[in-house]
């Protein structure tokens, strides 16, 4: 019989994000390593950490030894992986990132250990921003202009993200103003007069354009003439140009394209409901093969009478005329972009994207450069997520709130993958709805010191819920609040109805308002049995397992649990390992799925 043996590795020559490094094995240099990867309660983040002493004498793992092995590869962020070894199988334990690599001696310097400080990829992550989207969106459908209007008070243009093309001149200061678009963190500009570019743009070779972008005109109202003009220039001087204009007339917006002199194609909204002071979200398309406009505001086509002008090609254009008061996000595209497409860039320009769960973990991970065999991602979301947070947010923070919409558990694993669960995971999943692991007498042996818990710590069972949009709803489960007492929990999330934030409070309310037992750490590695560890080795967390006590007299007490903390305390020669678990997700049934008495939830 024999402990597991431990394996440390780590990747002195590759980054923090190569899926596949070269791993270098230092186990003969370790004095120890201790792993926790979990969270102490059903209401809190997983987190994994691990720190592994190495014995430094040689000065091997000290960053300052210019004559070390691993010199100039000490850096922090390096990946290590700690495994597992029993009955010639490797398990992983964990897979993270080192801090750093300190350097410390004792005894007046003659005795010398690293101590590695290690986190997992979510702490890796964990100071990544969120990305300006309205940019990525506006950007990836390749514009021809695109002004963001966010330029100082004190600029004299109105810059072109697209080439570096301005408006041009500038007649006194730019106002800045509060954005008109949700989804920017930048002001809008308030045009003080009529401006205009005189640079060159991209030519089209069909003739096709978009024009899009915020407008208002809160200051004086709406007029006549009063909105964008893209006009286009085949030489010096207007003698043969060519117009996209859109403009507003006692409530209308009109879009008129066409030569210098017509005839235009021309097309307006169905009805006079366009006031001031709100902002809107305006796109407007030309198709040359059916000389036919269109006419979006806030992502919705709501073109009504339309004349047509067939042949008409535009570009290339050299003007921009706005005689609009503010502005904000205005681009021009050498192409009829999609109704999806106008419909995604209003939504991002207004932070909205209606999208599940699984859609939006999926689209927050692409914004890393954690390598997709480092991602799982859950197939069956339960729930949909329309609000989005600010550029420049925290991504993890936000992934927090995508996963409270879900009510699943995002975690990694001790492979170091990070995973996203659905909120059906802890009663389909056959490792959670199945006993992987039973310590009692004749099985599995465990610390002979347990403590069984029976409070209502742990009950949640008045339920507020904020959704998108800033509602909110509340359940209270009343059985529960009646026998224990009250104890609230606000859940914030992006869930993108009512509906859904309605039935996800009565789900929690329902859940967490039961009184549960509750078991101490289990300390579970207790003996070398190789069989014992073939077990062990292999358990993650949201794993269940069984313990079952004989007290002294009367009945034996059985309790199921799901893993919520594994940890892990090695020296050479032996291995100890603890559990830490909680009830609340094994005593229900799924309708169709098990029978009464069966291990789902009813829902």
């Amino acid at each position: 019989m024999a402990w597991p043996t431990p394996k440390v590795s780590i990747a002195f020559n590759d980054g923090p994000y190569v899926a596949s490094p070269t791993w270098t094995d230092i186990t003969e240099y370790v004095y120890s390593a201790n792993v926790s990867r979990g969270r102490s309660d059903d209401y809190s983040p997983f987190i994994g950490t691990a720190q592994v002493v190495l014995n430094n004498n040689s000065r091997l793992f000290d960053p300052f030894n210019t004559a070390g092995t691993y010199y100039g590869k000490l850096l922090p962020r390096r990946q290590i992986k700690i495994e597992g070894i029993s009955n010639s199988v490797t398990y992983s334990v964990f897979r993270g990132f080192v801090d750093g690599f300190p350097a410390a001696w004792d005894q007046a310097g003659k005795f010398a250990t690293t101590t590695l400080s290690c986190f997992d990829a979510i702490s890796l992550i964990s100071a990544e921003l969120l990305p300006d989207y309205v940019y990525d969106y506006t950007v990836s459908l390749s514009p021809s202009h695109y002004w963001r209007c966010n330029d100082t008070q004190e600029a004299n243009s109105i810059t072109d993200y697209i080439g570096g093309r301005t408006i041009l001149p500038i007649v006194g200061r730019l106002n800045s103003t509060a954005s008109l678009a949700q989804g920017s963190t930048f002001n809008s500009i308030s045009l003080v007069t009529t401006q205009t570019a005189t640079t060159t743009s991209v030519v089209s070779t069909t003739g096709d354009m978009t024009l899009t972008g915020w407008i208002s005109n809160s200051g004086d109202g709406l007029y006549v003439n009063n909105g964008w003009r893209y006009r286009g220039l085949q030489s010096s001087s207007p003698l043969t140009a060519s117009i996209f204009e859109v403009t507003f007339d006692v409530g209308y917006i009109k879009v008129r394209v066409g030569p210098a002199g017509g005839p235009y194609a021309s097309c307006q909204t169905s009805n006079p409901t366009f006031g001031l002071p709100t902002p809107l979200y305006v796109t407007a398309t030309y198709t040359k093969a059916t000389g036919l406009c269109q006419i979006y505001v806030n992502g919705s086509n709501l073109t009504a009478t339309q004349v047509a002008a067939t042949g008409t090609n535009l570009l290339p254009m050299r003007e921009f005329i706005a005689g609009v008061q503010e502005a904000q996000e205005i681009a021009v595209f050498n192409t009829v972009l999609s109704a999806a497409q106008i419909t995604n860039l209003y939504n991002f320009n207004q932070a909205s994207v209606a999208e599940t769960s699984a859609a939006r973990i999926t689209r927050l991970l692409a914004y890393t450069s954690l390598d997709a065999s480092l991602k799982s991602v859950t197939a069956s979301p339960v729930a949909s997520v329309s609000q989005i947070s600010p550029p420049n947010s925290n991504l993890v923070a936000e992934m927090q709130l995508v996963n409270n919409s879900e009510d699943g558990d995002l975690f990694v694993t001790r492979a170091g993958v990070v995973k996203f669960t659905d909120r059906n995971y802890v009663y389909t999943n056959t490792t959670s709805n199945t006993s992987q692991a039973t310590f009692a007498a004749g099985s599995i042996p465990f610390e002979p010191s347990v403590q069984i818990n029976y409070d209502a710590q742990a009950i949640r069972n008045d339920i507020t819920v904020t959704f998108s949009g800033g509602g909110q709803t509340s359940t209270t489960n009343t059985a529960s609040v009646t026998a224990y007492g009250t104890n609230a929990m606000n859940t914030q999330t992006q869930l993108s109805t009512q509906a859904q934030a309605v039935t996800l409070a009565a789900y929690e309310a329902t859940v967490n308002g039961q009184l549960l037992t509750n078991i101490s750490p289990l300390s579970v590695g207790v003996t070398a049995q190789t069989a014992d560890w073939t077990t062990l080795m292999q358990l993650d967390l949201l794993d269940r397992y069984t313990l079952t006590v004989q007290p002294p007299s009367g009945n034996s007490i059985s309790q199921t649990e799901l893993i919520n903390r594994i940890e892990h305390r090695i020296v050479p020669g032996q291995w100890q390992m603890t559990v830490d678990g909680s009830a609340r997700y094994t005593a229900w049934f799924i309708l169709d799925k098990s029978t009464i008495n069966g291990t789902d939830l009813l829902q």
